[in-house]
Protein backbone atom coordinates (compact mmCIF):
# COMPACT_ATOMS: atom_id res chain seq x y z
CA UNK A 1 0.00 0.00 0.00
CA UNK A 2 1.06 3.65 -0.89
CA UNK A 3 2.11 5.74 2.11
CA UNK A 4 1.52 9.56 2.00
CA UNK A 5 2.78 12.81 3.85
CA UNK A 6 1.82 16.31 4.58
CA UNK A 7 3.40 18.99 7.05
CA UNK A 8 1.86 22.52 7.39
CA UNK A 9 2.97 25.35 8.99
CA UNK A 10 3.18 29.14 9.74
CA UNK A 11 6.10 29.91 8.16
CA UNK A 12 8.32 28.87 5.23
CA UNK A 13 9.54 25.34 6.90
CA UNK A 14 11.46 22.63 5.63
CA UNK A 15 10.55 18.77 6.22
CA UNK A 16 14.26 17.32 6.64
CA UNK A 17 13.05 15.72 9.75
CA UNK A 18 10.75 13.82 8.64
CA UNK A 19 10.96 13.11 4.93
CA UNK A 20 14.02 11.20 4.84
CA UNK A 21 12.32 9.08 7.73
CA UNK A 22 9.55 9.05 5.89
CA UNK A 23 10.67 7.37 3.02
CA UNK A 24 12.79 4.71 5.28
CA UNK A 25 9.65 4.06 6.96
CA UNK A 26 7.46 3.33 3.48
CA UNK A 27 10.19 1.79 1.88
CA UNK A 28 8.37 -1.43 1.13
CA UNK A 29 6.73 0.79 -1.54
CA UNK A 30 8.99 0.69 -4.67
CA UNK A 31 7.29 1.97 -7.35
CA UNK A 32 8.74 5.75 -7.54
CA UNK A 33 7.86 9.08 -5.28
CA UNK A 34 6.99 12.77 -5.07
CA UNK A 35 7.27 16.01 -3.38
CA UNK A 36 4.60 18.66 -3.81
CA UNK A 37 5.09 22.52 -2.35
CA UNK A 38 5.00 26.30 -2.95
CA UNK A 39 7.39 28.67 -3.99
CA UNK A 40 5.80 32.43 -4.36
CA UNK A 41 2.18 31.08 -3.92
CA UNK A 42 3.20 28.89 -7.20
CA UNK A 43 2.88 24.59 -6.51
CA UNK A 44 6.43 22.92 -7.85
CA UNK A 45 6.31 19.06 -7.84
CA UNK A 46 9.56 16.94 -8.22
CA UNK A 47 8.71 13.02 -9.07
CA UNK A 48 11.04 10.15 -9.70
CA UNK A 49 10.10 6.63 -10.72
CA UNK A 50 13.23 5.32 -8.78
CA UNK A 51 13.05 3.56 -5.98
CA UNK A 52 12.77 5.84 -2.94
CA UNK A 53 15.25 3.41 -0.35
CA UNK A 54 17.62 1.26 -1.75
CA UNK A 55 20.92 0.07 -0.35
CA UNK A 56 20.48 1.22 2.78
CA UNK A 57 19.96 4.67 1.77
CA UNK A 58 17.18 6.90 1.11
CA UNK A 59 17.38 8.33 -2.17
CA UNK A 60 19.77 10.86 -2.88
CA UNK A 61 17.37 13.48 -4.92
CA UNK A 62 14.71 12.91 -1.95
CA UNK A 63 17.13 13.96 0.67
CA UNK A 64 18.24 16.99 -0.81
CA UNK A 65 14.79 17.95 -1.67
CA UNK A 66 13.73 17.33 2.21
CA UNK A 67 16.89 19.92 3.06
CA UNK A 68 16.39 22.74 0.18
CA UNK A 69 12.33 23.12 0.57
CA UNK A 70 11.23 25.81 2.07
CA UNK A 71 7.04 25.85 2.00
CA UNK A 72 4.40 26.54 4.63
CA UNK A 73 2.76 23.42 3.17
CA UNK A 74 4.56 19.90 1.82
CA UNK A 75 3.05 16.56 0.76
CA UNK A 76 4.88 13.17 -0.73
CA UNK A 77 3.71 9.93 -1.96
CA UNK A 78 5.71 7.20 -1.97
CA UNK A 79 4.32 4.75 -4.86
CA UNK A 80 3.34 1.32 -4.77
CA UNK A 81 2.51 -1.12 -7.43
CA UNK A 82 -1.19 -0.98 -6.73
CA UNK A 83 -0.92 2.69 -7.50
CA UNK A 84 -0.84 1.38 -11.35
CA UNK A 85 2.17 4.30 -12.06
CA UNK A 86 4.27 3.20 -14.38
CA UNK A 87 6.63 6.28 -14.76
CA UNK A 88 7.56 9.27 -13.09
CA UNK A 89 4.90 11.09 -14.50
CA UNK A 90 2.51 8.46 -13.14
CA UNK A 91 3.46 9.81 -9.56
CA UNK A 92 1.43 12.01 -7.13
CA UNK A 93 1.21 14.81 -6.25
CA UNK A 94 -1.01 16.06 -8.86
CA UNK A 95 -1.13 19.84 -9.37
CA UNK A 96 -4.95 21.41 -11.07
CA UNK A 97 -5.48 24.95 -10.66
CA UNK A 98 -9.21 26.23 -9.66
CA UNK A 99 -10.72 28.76 -7.10
CA UNK A 100 -8.10 31.06 -7.62
CA UNK A 101 -5.66 28.88 -6.21
CA UNK A 102 -3.20 25.92 -7.19
CA UNK A 103 -3.92 22.81 -6.07
CA UNK A 104 -2.20 19.55 -4.62
CA UNK A 105 -3.46 16.09 -4.26
CA UNK A 106 -2.03 13.14 -3.03
CA UNK A 107 -3.99 9.82 -2.62
CA UNK A 108 -3.92 6.08 -1.00
CA UNK A 109 -6.18 3.19 -1.81
CA UNK A 110 -8.56 0.94 -3.72
CA UNK A 111 -11.19 2.43 -5.55
CA UNK A 112 -12.78 0.86 -8.95
CA UNK A 113 -14.46 1.78 -11.40
CA UNK A 114 -13.49 6.01 -11.08
CA UNK A 115 -10.81 5.52 -13.85
CA UNK A 116 -13.86 6.03 -16.13
CA UNK A 117 -14.63 9.31 -15.03
CA UNK A 118 -14.87 11.88 -17.08
CA UNK A 119 -14.08 15.48 -16.46
CA UNK A 120 -16.79 18.40 -17.23
CA UNK A 121 -14.40 21.21 -15.74
CA UNK A 122 -11.17 20.13 -17.52
CA UNK A 123 -8.35 20.52 -17.58
CA UNK A 124 -7.50 16.92 -17.55
CA UNK A 125 -4.43 15.42 -16.27
CA UNK A 126 -3.00 13.71 -18.92
CA UNK A 127 -2.44 10.45 -16.59
CA UNK A 128 -4.17 7.34 -16.56
CA UNK A 129 -4.20 6.49 -13.08
CA UNK A 130 -7.01 6.16 -10.86
CA UNK A 131 -5.82 8.75 -8.53
CA UNK A 132 -5.76 11.79 -10.84
CA UNK A 133 -9.56 10.60 -11.80
CA UNK A 134 -10.75 11.25 -8.27
CA UNK A 135 -8.68 14.68 -8.10
CA UNK A 136 -10.33 15.42 -11.36
CA UNK A 137 -13.97 14.57 -9.29
CA UNK A 138 -13.56 16.96 -6.90
CA UNK A 139 -12.33 19.61 -8.49
CA UNK A 140 -15.60 19.49 -10.62
CA UNK A 141 -17.47 19.42 -7.91
CA UNK A 142 -16.38 22.02 -5.78
CA UNK A 143 -16.02 24.00 -8.75
CA UNK A 144 -19.75 23.22 -9.54
CA UNK A 145 -20.87 24.14 -5.84
CA UNK A 146 -18.43 27.19 -5.41
CA UNK A 147 -19.47 28.94 -8.88
CA UNK A 148 -23.04 28.88 -7.69
CA UNK A 149 -21.96 30.21 -3.78
CA UNK A 150 -19.14 32.11 -4.33
CA UNK A 151 -19.74 32.87 -0.24
CA UNK A 152 -19.92 29.36 0.45
CA UNK A 153 -17.79 27.46 2.87
CA UNK A 154 -14.80 25.68 1.07
CA UNK A 155 -14.66 23.17 3.49
CA UNK A 156 -18.24 21.97 3.60
CA UNK A 157 -18.26 22.16 -0.41
CA UNK A 158 -15.92 19.34 0.36
CA UNK A 159 -17.52 17.29 3.17
CA UNK A 160 -20.35 16.93 0.00
CA UNK A 161 -18.36 16.40 -2.90
CA UNK A 162 -16.76 13.44 -0.19
CA UNK A 163 -19.97 12.31 0.07
CA UNK A 164 -20.88 12.12 -4.00
CA UNK A 165 -18.01 10.62 -4.37
CA UNK A 166 -18.44 7.08 -2.08
CA UNK A 167 -21.99 7.53 -3.50
CA UNK A 168 -21.04 6.97 -7.24
CA UNK A 169 -17.51 5.31 -6.67
CA UNK A 170 -17.31 3.34 -3.26
CA UNK A 171 -13.83 2.86 -2.58
CA UNK A 172 -10.91 3.13 0.04
CA UNK A 173 -9.60 6.72 0.21
CA UNK A 174 -7.50 8.77 1.97
CA UNK A 175 -5.94 11.78 0.59
CA UNK A 176 -4.44 14.82 1.12
CA UNK A 177 -5.52 17.93 -0.93
CA UNK A 178 -4.08 21.44 0.07
CA UNK A 179 -3.36 24.89 -1.39
CA UNK A 180 -0.63 26.95 -0.63
CA UNK A 181 -1.71 27.93 2.92
CA UNK A 182 -4.52 25.22 3.95
CA UNK A 183 -4.30 21.56 4.21
CA UNK A 184 -7.67 19.42 3.44
CA UNK A 185 -7.51 15.28 4.82
CA UNK A 186 -10.13 12.71 4.90
CA UNK A 187 -9.69 9.01 5.21
CA UNK A 188 -12.63 5.86 5.43
CA UNK A 189 -10.24 3.19 5.95
CA UNK A 190 -6.72 4.21 6.97
CA UNK A 191 -5.67 5.39 10.40
CA UNK A 192 -3.54 8.70 9.81
CA UNK A 193 -1.42 10.03 12.57
CA UNK A 194 -0.82 13.94 13.63
CA UNK A 195 2.01 15.62 15.21
CA UNK A 196 1.87 19.35 16.25
CA UNK A 197 5.13 20.53 16.81
CA UNK A 198 5.96 22.59 19.95
CA UNK A 199 6.68 26.58 18.74
CA UNK A 200 10.35 25.84 19.61
CA UNK A 201 10.77 23.11 17.39
CA UNK A 202 9.40 24.68 14.72
CA UNK A 203 5.48 25.00 15.35
CA UNK A 204 4.70 23.33 11.87
CA UNK A 205 2.04 20.02 11.79
CA UNK A 206 2.56 16.65 10.37
CA UNK A 207 -0.01 14.60 8.95
CA UNK A 208 1.07 10.97 7.34
CA UNK A 209 -0.04 7.54 6.67
CA UNK A 210 2.81 6.01 8.22
CA UNK A 211 1.43 3.59 11.00
CA UNK A 212 3.31 4.58 13.88
CA UNK A 213 4.32 8.04 13.10
CA UNK A 214 7.92 9.23 12.22
CA UNK A 215 9.09 10.21 15.83
CA UNK A 216 8.94 8.68 19.28
CA UNK A 217 6.46 9.86 20.84
CA UNK A 218 3.65 12.51 20.54
CA UNK A 219 1.84 11.38 17.78
CA UNK A 220 -1.94 11.47 17.58
CA UNK A 221 -4.37 9.31 15.78
CA UNK A 222 -7.03 9.65 13.97
CA UNK A 223 -9.31 6.99 12.57
CA UNK A 224 -12.48 6.67 10.37
CA UNK A 225 -14.94 6.08 12.88
CA UNK A 226 -17.63 3.00 12.34
CA UNK A 227 -21.00 3.81 11.16
CA UNK A 228 -19.37 6.95 9.31
CA UNK A 229 -18.40 8.18 6.04
CA UNK A 230 -14.49 8.69 7.58
CA UNK A 231 -12.97 11.22 9.16
CA UNK A 232 -11.93 15.17 7.63
CA UNK A 233 -9.68 17.13 9.13
CA UNK A 234 -8.86 20.93 8.16
CA UNK A 235 -5.34 22.42 9.33
CA UNK A 236 -4.36 25.77 9.05
CA UNK A 237 -0.69 26.58 9.88
CA UNK A 238 -0.18 24.54 13.01
CA UNK A 239 -3.66 24.63 13.41
CA UNK A 240 -6.29 22.04 13.46
CA UNK A 241 -9.47 23.99 12.16
CA UNK A 242 -11.68 21.65 12.18
CA UNK A 243 -11.51 17.43 13.29
CA UNK A 244 -14.89 15.38 12.56
CA UNK A 245 -16.96 12.74 11.20
CA UNK A 246 -18.61 12.67 7.46
CA UNK A 247 -22.28 11.34 8.10
CA UNK A 248 -24.52 10.33 5.58
CA UNK A 249 -26.74 13.23 4.49
CA UNK A 250 -29.83 12.96 7.21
Amino acid sequence: MCDIFALSSGLNYTAQQYLPIFAEKAQKNMNGWGIGFYRDNHALIEKSSERVFSDEQVHESFQRLARVIDSRIIVSHISCPLSGAGHSGDNHPFSLEFLDHVWLFVEVGIVESIERYQTQHGPKIDVDVYPARIFEYLRDQLVAYLQNTPYGSMGGSLIKSIRNLLNEYPGHYAFFLANESVLFAFTNFRRLMLLRESESLGNSLVLTSIREGLSQEGWAPISPRKGTLGKFIVVAGPDVLYLGDVNQES
